[in-house]
Protein backbone atom coordinates (compact mmCIF):
# COMPACT_ATOMS: atom_id res chain seq x y z
CA UNK A 1 0.00 0.00 0.00
CA UNK A 2 1.04 3.86 -0.39
CA UNK A 3 2.24 5.55 2.45
CA UNK A 4 0.77 9.06 3.17
CA UNK A 5 3.15 11.06 1.31
CA UNK A 6 2.17 9.04 -1.36
CA UNK A 7 -1.51 8.99 -1.16
CA UNK A 8 -0.96 13.19 -0.89
CA UNK A 9 1.44 12.87 -4.19
CA UNK A 10 -1.03 11.04 -6.19
CA UNK A 11 -4.10 13.41 -5.07
CA UNK A 12 -2.09 16.34 -5.59
CA UNK A 13 -1.38 15.30 -9.28
CA UNK A 14 -5.17 14.28 -10.00
CA UNK A 15 -6.49 17.52 -8.56
CA UNK A 16 -3.68 19.26 -10.92
CA UNK A 17 -4.99 16.95 -13.94
CA UNK A 18 -8.62 17.97 -12.77
CA UNK A 19 -8.00 21.97 -12.66
CA UNK A 20 -6.33 22.11 -16.47
CA UNK A 21 -9.57 20.01 -17.62
CA UNK A 22 -11.57 22.52 -16.02
CA UNK A 23 -9.34 25.56 -17.91
CA UNK A 24 -9.22 24.07 -20.83
CA UNK A 25 -13.08 23.83 -21.01
CA UNK A 26 -13.98 26.99 -18.95
CA UNK A 27 -11.48 29.01 -21.04
CA UNK A 28 -9.56 27.76 -24.57
CA UNK A 29 -12.64 25.01 -25.40
CA UNK A 30 -15.19 27.95 -24.66
CA UNK A 31 -17.65 25.15 -23.49
CA UNK A 32 -21.17 26.67 -22.93
CA UNK A 33 -22.20 23.80 -20.39
CA UNK A 34 -19.01 24.44 -18.01
CA UNK A 35 -19.13 27.81 -18.24
CA UNK A 36 -22.50 28.51 -16.79
CA UNK A 37 -22.23 25.71 -13.71
CA UNK A 38 -18.02 26.18 -13.52
CA UNK A 39 -17.16 29.67 -11.94
CA UNK A 40 -14.31 30.59 -9.79
CA UNK A 41 -16.00 30.43 -6.38
CA UNK A 42 -17.25 26.80 -7.47
CA UNK A 43 -14.04 25.75 -8.95
CA UNK A 44 -12.31 27.34 -5.40
CA UNK A 45 -15.07 25.37 -3.31
CA UNK A 46 -14.30 22.24 -4.92
CA UNK A 47 -10.47 22.55 -4.88
CA UNK A 48 -10.30 23.69 -1.02
CA UNK A 49 -12.79 20.69 -0.02
CA UNK A 50 -11.07 18.43 -2.50
CA UNK A 51 -7.50 19.06 -0.16
CA UNK A 52 -8.94 18.97 2.74
CA UNK A 53 -10.19 15.73 2.15
CA UNK A 54 -6.31 14.87 0.45
CA UNK A 55 -5.18 15.59 4.00
CA UNK A 56 -7.77 15.15 6.44
CA UNK A 57 -10.46 12.58 5.08
CA UNK A 58 -9.25 9.39 4.32
CA UNK A 59 -10.65 5.86 4.21
CA UNK A 60 -7.42 5.16 6.21
CA UNK A 61 -9.10 7.29 9.17
CA UNK A 62 -9.92 3.47 10.89
CA UNK A 63 -6.59 2.70 11.86
CA UNK A 64 -3.22 5.13 13.64
CA UNK A 65 -2.79 6.93 9.96
CA UNK A 66 -1.50 9.98 8.65
CA UNK A 67 -4.78 11.92 8.28
CA UNK A 68 -6.44 10.34 11.16
CA UNK A 69 -3.39 12.03 13.44
CA UNK A 70 -3.65 15.13 11.35
CA UNK A 71 -6.85 15.56 13.69
CA UNK A 72 -4.54 16.22 16.33
CA UNK A 73 -6.51 16.99 19.53
CA UNK A 74 -10.03 16.32 17.41
CA UNK A 75 -9.18 13.19 17.14
CA UNK A 76 -11.56 11.88 19.00
CA UNK A 77 -14.39 12.61 16.38
CA UNK A 78 -12.96 10.21 13.93
CA UNK A 79 -13.46 7.23 16.82
CA UNK A 80 -16.85 6.16 15.94
CA UNK A 81 -15.65 5.90 12.96
CA UNK A 82 -12.96 3.71 13.58
CA UNK A 83 -14.82 1.81 15.90
CA UNK A 84 -17.36 1.10 13.33
CA UNK A 85 -14.79 0.13 10.44
CA UNK A 86 -12.48 -2.40 10.24
CA UNK A 87 -9.18 -1.27 7.95
CA UNK A 88 -9.70 -2.53 4.26
CA UNK A 89 -13.18 -3.15 5.07
CA UNK A 90 -16.33 -0.84 3.99
CA UNK A 91 -14.01 1.97 4.95
CA UNK A 92 -12.03 1.24 1.29
CA UNK A 93 -15.45 0.46 -0.65
CA UNK A 94 -15.74 2.85 -3.07
CA UNK A 95 -19.65 3.88 -2.79
CA UNK A 96 -19.71 3.00 1.40
CA UNK A 97 -16.19 4.41 2.63
CA UNK A 98 -16.66 7.74 0.96
CA UNK A 99 -20.14 8.57 2.00
CA UNK A 100 -19.62 7.11 5.57
CA UNK A 101 -16.41 9.74 6.15
CA UNK A 102 -19.10 12.61 4.27
CA UNK A 103 -22.11 11.50 6.76
CA UNK A 104 -19.57 11.50 9.35
CA UNK A 105 -18.14 14.80 8.99
CA UNK A 106 -21.73 16.55 7.94
CA UNK A 107 -23.59 15.67 11.12
CA UNK A 108 -20.28 17.08 12.45
CA UNK A 109 -20.68 20.41 11.01
CA UNK A 110 -24.35 20.30 11.26
CA UNK A 111 -24.04 20.16 14.83
CA UNK A 112 -21.44 22.79 15.07
CA UNK A 113 -24.10 24.69 12.34
CA UNK A 114 -26.45 24.30 15.04
CA UNK A 115 -24.67 25.48 18.16
CA UNK A 116 -23.22 28.47 16.69
CA UNK A 117 -26.73 29.52 15.26
CA UNK A 118 -26.16 29.16 11.25
CA UNK A 119 -29.29 29.05 9.73
CA UNK A 120 -28.16 25.27 7.25
CA UNK A 121 -30.86 26.57 4.59
CA UNK A 122 -28.56 29.60 3.88
CA UNK A 123 -25.97 27.76 2.22
CA UNK A 124 -26.78 27.45 -1.44
CA UNK A 125 -26.93 23.47 -2.69
CA UNK A 126 -24.46 24.07 -5.37
CA UNK A 127 -21.26 24.98 -2.87
CA UNK A 128 -22.61 21.67 -0.93
CA UNK A 129 -22.62 19.59 -4.03
CA UNK A 130 -19.18 20.91 -4.84
CA UNK A 131 -17.63 20.59 -1.32
CA UNK A 132 -19.30 16.51 -1.35
CA UNK A 133 -17.55 16.01 -4.79
CA UNK A 134 -14.43 17.39 -3.74
CA UNK A 135 -14.24 15.10 -0.62
CA UNK A 136 -15.64 12.10 -2.17
CA UNK A 137 -13.42 12.29 -5.54
CA UNK A 138 -10.47 12.93 -3.17
CA UNK A 139 -11.21 9.60 -1.31
CA UNK A 140 -11.93 7.75 -4.59
CA UNK A 141 -8.44 8.86 -6.04
CA UNK A 142 -6.87 7.29 -2.57
CA UNK A 143 -9.06 4.09 -2.90
CA UNK A 144 -8.24 3.74 -6.47
CA UNK A 145 -4.24 4.41 -5.72
CA UNK A 146 -4.60 1.60 -3.54
CA UNK A 147 -5.79 -0.75 -5.46
CA UNK A 148 -3.57 -0.44 -8.32
CA UNK A 149 -0.83 -0.06 -6.87
CA UNK A 150 -1.95 -3.70 -4.10
CA UNK A 151 -2.59 -5.09 -8.26
CA UNK A 152 1.10 -3.98 -9.47
CA UNK A 153 2.95 -5.29 -6.30
CA UNK A 154 1.32 -8.62 -6.59
CA UNK A 155 2.60 -8.76 -10.23
CA UNK A 156 6.10 -8.41 -9.47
Amino acid sequence: MPDAKTHDTINIAVMLVILAVISYLTIWAKNEIAISYLDIYMISVFSISYLFATFFLSPDLDIESKPYKRWKIFKFLWWPYKVIFKHRGFSHNPIIGPLSIVINLALIVALLFLLTGVDLHKVPLRYIVATTAGMCLSMEVHIISDFLISKAKSYF
